[in-house]
């Protein structure tokens, strides 16, 4: 039960990162500022949950996780709620990095909880299981969220968002098993384990391949409509078919034992390298062009969680938190980057559909790297999870 109650904590919190994305426009009207500053709000947003989440982890690392798990989906309540009431920019930027806080400290929690709650051969499924919201909250989340402020406003949509961020905390208190924190590591063992040659080589797969994705993914609506020539219906239709994909590619990594990452994690970040290479094709087809970027989504979510959950293997059960919350924090940058590798590409006058294959070369090094890992031994002794469970 714990694992589906990590899945509604993981939408509530993906809900309140991504809603405000479709909201900037009344938001911006309402406290009287411009859309790019209102835009500012979401940099903010993703500057606290890359550098928060280390900081955060390492700060709390002596805590137990129920109860840690608990206060932070309390914050995150909270956060949504004060985010409900602002009425100034300064008011909304306060709540709105309460908001990150939590999203950055509970990837790094419920990920330790999610690996301790079950078995080591299920660990994947577990911790697909928080990616699993981010999934869900990209095809019901943000639209719903969006339609909701268009209806009823902009502040009732934080406070749905709140209210289920409480469904969340309750579900925490009732379901999640009591879970020691595993003793832990000091701060030259923790950076010593974030340097070992394992480590960085998983770190470094979710750099390249993620800064790839994001720079074709940052763009696929001007591609949509530019390349593909599809109307505005049709590009919703479209991003519908990327959510749906990154469902299933979320569901595919839960199937995927811990045992066997290292042997899949080579072909689903080739297989992403391979849907970039081919957008130059795709694209101008439209029935290939919606395919494709379900297929891409797919991709993606398969990519994320499996080297979530390698990652946390490769610790002691001391430093999973910080690694988590570190791969994380190394996602965050790789949006930043691709976000500029798509621009650029724009900005030397080539075609929307050339974004793919230039990304494409950043998956093409991560597969790669993934492949190199697939000679890493195994690393001798309990899992972190069982630890964690003592």
């Amino acid at each position: 039960m714990i694992l589906y109650v990590l899945l509604v904590c993981s939408f509530a919190v993906a809900t309140a990162e991504f809603v405000l994305v479709g909201l900037l426009p009344q938001v911006a009207a309402d406290l009287g500022v411009s859309v790019p500053a209102a835009g500012q709000l979401v940099t903010a947003y993703m500057i606290v949950v890359t550098v928060g989440g280390p900081v955060a982890a390492v700060l709390t690392r002596r805590l137990p996780r129920r109860e840690l798990l608990a206060g932070t989906m309390a914050l995150a309540a909270v956060s949504a709620v004060a985010s409900a009431m602002s009425t100034s920019y300064a008011m909304l930027l306060s709540a709105r990095l309460g908001s990150a806080l939590a999203q950055a400290l509970f990837m790094a929690v419920a990920s330790q909880v999610a690996m301790a709650a079950v078995p080591p051969e299920r660990q994947t499924v577990a911790v697909a299981r928080i990616f699993g919201g981010f999934a869900l909250a990209t095809v019901l989340g943000l639209p719903l969220g969006s339609l909701i402020g268009e209806a009823y406003g902009w502040p009732v949509t934080f406070v749905v968002v709140a209210g289920m961020a409480t469904v969340g905390l309750l579900g925490v208190v009732v379901f999640c098993p009591r879970i020691a924190a595993a003793p832990p590591a000091g701060v030259r063992d923790s950076v010593g384990a974030l340097l070992r040659r394992p480590v960085l080589a998983g770190l470094g797969v979710t750099l390249l391949a993620l800064t790839g994705f994001v720079a074709a993914f940052t763009y696929v609506a001007p591609m949509l409509r530019t390349v593909t020539g599809l109307s505005p219906g049709w590009v919703s239709v479209g991003l519908v078919g990327y959510g749906l994909g990154t469902i299933a590619g979320n569901l595919l990594a839960g199937r995927v034992r811990p045992d066997a990452i290292t042997r899949r994690l080579p072909l689903a970040v080739g297989a992403l390298a391979l849907l970039l290479l081919a957008q130059p094709l795709l694209l101008p087809v439209a029935p290939l062009a919606l395919v494709g970027l379900a297929l891409l989504g797919a991709a993606a979510f398969l990519v994320v969680p499996l080297v979530q959950t390698w990652l946390m293997g490769q610790v002691d059960a001391g430093t999973t938190g910080l690694v988590a919350a570190v791969n994380i924090s190394v996602a965050g940058a790789a949006g930043a980057l691709g976000a500029v590798l798509g621009g650029a590409v724009l900005a030397v006058g080539l075609s929307a559909a050339w974004i793919g294959p230039v990304a494409a070369v950043s998956v093409l090094a991560a597969t790669t790297v993934a492949a190199g890992i697939a000679r890493v031994p195994a690393p001798i002794g309990r899992t972190p999870g069982a630890l964690l469970r003592r």
